[in-house]
């Protein structure tokens, strides 16, 4: 990505990096769940599966893709692999049989604790050297973020 300077702005002073290091931050984060959630048998993108059935049970692979930020395929994919492993069932919905709604089964629901357990510990070690105001002001000022995006 190539940013122009903005009028008015010093020539000597960089541009911030606010894109470059949250990206990094997130790509680390992804990489370091993904080593431990695997001797679980689980991926990040399945994890987040669960979470959002946990969140909203009984719900269309469509609803999911939105909410996990998906294409409908990467959701039809991670949904198939969920019900062969037992972690999912799917059943039609009563008005509209071609959509079939995905709940948790109780094996679903121990891997979703589990994962989302180990998920919780890796933020905290993150977020370890901050203090609870840091942590407050940092939330506040990513919500101020995506508020002048949306």
């Amino acid at each position: 990505m190539v940013l122009i300077a903005q009028k008015g702005s010093r020539p000597d002073k960089a541009p911030p990096e606010v894109l470059k290091l949250t990206r990094r931050m997130t790509v680390l984060f992804r990489d370091r769940l993904e080593e431990r959630l695997r001797p679980l048998s689980i991926t990040s993108a399945q994890l987040q599966l669960l979470a959002a059935l946990t969140k909203e049970p009984g719900t269309s692979g469509a609803h999911i893709s939105r909410f996990c930020q998906v294409t409908p395929q990467t959701t039809h994919a991670l949904l198939a692999t969920a019900e062969q492993r037992g972690w999912v069932q799917r059943s039609p919905h009563p008005e509209n049989a071609h959509t079939l709604l995905a709940t948790l089964t109780p094996q679903g629901r121990r891997i979703f604790s589990r994962g989302k357990a180990i998920a919780l510990k890796l933020q905290s070690q993150m977020l370890s050297s901050l203090t609870g105001a840091e942590v407050r002001r940092l939330e506040a000022t990513l919500v101020r973020l995506i508020e002048n995006l949306e």
